[in-house]
């Protein structure tokens, strides 16, 4: 049974070796699928040097973006399975056979998605989701309680393996959604399948100035398909039920936002922040959040085992 790593790169250095490195010793068969969307530095080069024949490369001849170039390697894919992972990320020994594992122990699940310490550019450790206390199994309820409170379930995209199947059911990611590309997929599985969680902490997300979420774009960017989002919730929900979800999550949600149009004003990017200030307002009244955010107690974990709505609440 193959396993195929789908690994999208775009200016890898410093990390693309090492990445690699950890994924060419797990201990199962699989592939490697990179597909370099135009990087600017020796990212390929690099990639070339460790001569391994289980690495396949593809090469864009125009960039396409994070979602785009994650399709590509799903379609060159060939394994019954396939490992999504980012260039800068780490796999510890084992933990591909680990998702593998829970995809057959659930064979029913749309995606497996793993927990993982966060290091930062230098390795060093700076955190763990190894506190989150969500169940293995979760089926469309309690990911739609989850996700509409709190956003994704997965820490990072380097955290699920999906099998074939899911592909042929749901489609491949939405190129269309610059940085909330993967929060859409998972919304779309969920409405087919139930998903699985390991508590096994086997692989290592980093953390660095250079990701696309740090970037002075990604803020507004996110905001626009946050609206997008926030149709597919407003679906599912009564009225009622849907109030208290953006209550909840204008709390998270707001202070997030309001840092970014606050840092667009210091830099005289007034134009920016009023757009932003307009568009949270649409999905998080500001007095609304205001009100959250004088009630609210937000400050624990990430993803708590949440008291599920009675059933006539959901559509």
């Amino acid at each position: 049974m193959l396993v195929s790593v789908a690994l999208p790169v775009y200016d890898g250095l410093p990390y693309i070796k090492a990445a690699l490195q950890s994924i060419l010793v797990q201990d199962i068969d699989f592939e490697v699928v990179v597909s370099d969307d135009c990087s600017r530095d020796k990212t390929v080069e690099v990639i070339r040097e460790l001569c391994d024949p289980r690495i396949h490369i593809i090469e864009n001849k125009a960039n396409v973006g994070i979602y785009g170039n994650l399709n590509r390697c799903i379609a060159a894919a060939r394994g019954e399975y396939t490992q999504v992972f980012s260039h800068d990320d780490i796999m510890r020994p084992g933990y591909l056979a680990n998702q593998v594992k829970y995809l057959r122990k659930y064979p029913q699940a749309g995606f497996v998605y793993g927990i993982p310490d966060s290091i930062d550019e230098n390795d060093a450790l700076t955190g763990s989701y190894s506190n989150d206390s969500t169940p293995e199994y979760i089926d469309r309820k309690l990911y739609l309680w989850i996700a509409s409170h709190y956003g994704a379930l997965p820490a990072s995209i380097s955290s699920i393996m999906i099998p074939r199947r899911t592909f042929e059911t749901v489609g491949l990611f939405d190129p269309k959604y610059a940085i909330a590309g993967d929060l859409e997929f998972y919304n779309r599985v969920s409405d087919h399948f139930p998903i699985v969680r390991s508590p096994e902490v086997l692989h290592l997300v980093r953390t660095h100035s250079r990701m696309s979420q740090k970037l002075s774009s990604a803020g507004p960017r996110y905001l626009r398909e946050e609206l997008k989002l926030d149709l597919w919730y407003r679906a599912r929900w009564s009225t009622a039920e849907y109030r208290k979800v953006t209550s909840f999550r204008a709390a998270l949600r707001g202070q997030y936002h309001l840092g970014w149009i606050a840092r667009s004003l210091r830099r005289g990017r007034i134009k920016e922040a009023a757009i932003g200030l307009w568009q949270m307002n649409k999905i998080y009244p500001l007095s609304s959040w205001l009100i959250s955010m004088l009630n609210s107690d937000l400050n624990s974990h990430l993803h708590p085992v949440p008291q599920l709505p009675a059933p006539e609440s959901i559509d």
